[in-house]
């Protein structure tokens, strides 16, 4: 079953970055992008995520499938948000109050120690601010 499909895709920013990429993701398959700087890893990236509108293609989705990309860094006005606080902020706010036990489940399926849940991220390692990132991600 084919999770993510891209036909065609292409995108031209001044001049073409990539043309005609194909792919098809399906159930369970893992994807590395390896490529020269400059080339697209990102931008391809940000068309999947529905950040950046591809030129050319088309991209599909399964039903209910969700996309999400995680930065590499927390954002500076993040930082003295606890790490309950961040994660549960990626919910909706009408979801926050109803929902909030979702960021429990996520806190204790990625193995996060309790007595990390309340405190800020800059107090955090690299390590687990990347780990309430992927939280935050998943969260959704």
């Amino acid at each position: 079953m084919s999770i993510i499909n891209l036909r065609n895709l292409g995108v031209t920013l001044g001049e073409p970055l990539f043309t005609d990429l194909n792919l098809t993701l399906s159930k369970g398959d893992r994807l590395g992008l390896v490529a020269a700087n400059g080339t697209g890893k990102s931008t391809l990236l940000a068309c999947l995520t529905g950040e950046l509108e591809q030129t050319t293609g088309d991209i599909t989705t399964a039903r209910g499938c969700r996309i999400a990309a995680v930065a590499q860094y927390v954002p500076d006005d993040r930082l003295d948000q606890s790490l309950y606080d961040f994660v549960l902020s990626a919910l909706a706010p009408e979801q926050q109050d109803f929902e909030g036990w979702r960021v429990d489940v996520v806190l204790d399926d990625l193995k996060i120690p309790f007595d990390l849940h309340h405190s800020a991220l800059r107090e955090l390692s690299g390590g687990w601010q990347r780990t309430a990132m992927l939280a935050a991600a998943w969260v959704t």
